[in-house]
């Protein structure tokens, strides 16, 4: 009996489906990936470690570089011209567009409002970004979460994540496993330095169908069009949006990522949004008098 293997079956769904997962070389210490800016140093600019296994490239006399570690990342676009290979699929994530042409009719009858808000696509960013004509009726709107996951209970093995939501789902189907695609995995066991080396793949990728254009065909009508993908939100929790917005996150002495003003109060070396004055507290920069919620 002929089993094929793991890797001949993987090969084979990426010959039916297209969706290929691509490798870069990164830093052992998580520090950078080797991408972009980075991709011909031969050090890891932050730790120094070698790019190269040094004991292969020299016994190879040069030849034979492999990298220390290397990280995945499943481009978008496939993904994406799969879920349109399945006629009840195109069917579903057409849900966006009709959405989008229910408000316009019903905003036109009440003189613009809209009475209740339960879909992101009713909201003002949304619909300004479809009146500029940013967002097209064919348009693929996209959100990109970012987080750590330690797979096992008992056990160093943090990884991170980051995830793709095609937002023209309905929003009973967003967050469904099924839905939800894989955007890249980070292997190790600190946290990456710098992040955007490690999503430079995978947004570069989108940047160039933000400006090319996806084709894709519709199972469901039996015809092809071009989407331009449209990044709406970008999402994490706390620590990881971090890397997002580039701010000092949670912990600073100033770490609302709404800009609101507000100071934290200093207890050994995190800062705590703590809006009243404790009591015998003297820490020179943090001894700020009281603040008012309604003032922020």
């Amino acid at each position: 009996m002929n089993i094929p293997s793991h890797y001949n079956i993987e090969k084979l769904i990426a010959g039916h489906t297209g969706v290929e997962l691509i490798e870069h070389d990164m830093c052992l210490d998580m520090c950078v990936a080797f991408t972009g800016p980075y991709s011909a140093l031969d050090n890891c600019p932050i730790c120094g470690e070698d790019h190269y296994d040094a004991i292969k490239l020299c016994t190879s006399g040069g030849w034979s570089c492999i990298a220390h570690q290397k990280f995945i990342t499943i481009p978008i676009g496939p993904q994406v011209q799969v879920l349109w290979c399945d006629p009840q699929q195109a069917e579903e994530i057409s849900y966006l567009q009709q959405e989008t042409e229910w408000i316009h009719r019903e905003t036109h009858n009440t003189g613009g409002v809209i009475e209740t808000y339960d879909d992101f696509c009713k909201g003002s960013d949304y619909l300004e970004a479809i009146k500029r004509g940013d967002i097209k009726p064919n348009d693929i709107v996209l959100m990109i979460s970012l987080n750590g996951a330690q797979l096992y209970e008992s056990k160093e093995s943090d990884c991170w994540i980051y995830i793709w939501i095609v937002m023209n789902h309905s929003p009973d189907k967003h967050y469904k496993k099924c839905y939800v695609l894989p955007g890249g995995f980070i292997p190790g066991l600190h946290k990456p330095k710098n992040v955007d080396s490690f999503l430079f793949p995978g947004l570069h990728h989108l940047a160039a169908l933000q400006n090319e254009g996806l084709v894709i065909w519709d199972a469901c009508l039996d015809t092809n069009f071009v989407s331009y993908l449209y990044l709406i939100f970008a999402t994490a929790d706390g620590p990881g949006l971090v890397y997002f917005d580039g701010m000092v996150g949670h912990s600073g002495c100033n770490g609302c990522r709404l800009y609101c003003g507000l100071l934290g109060h200093c207890k050994g070396n995190h800062y705590y949004p703590v809006l009243l004055l404790l009591n015998n507290y003297n820490i020179e920069g943090s001894n700020h008098p009281d603040c008012s919620p309604y003032a922020i």
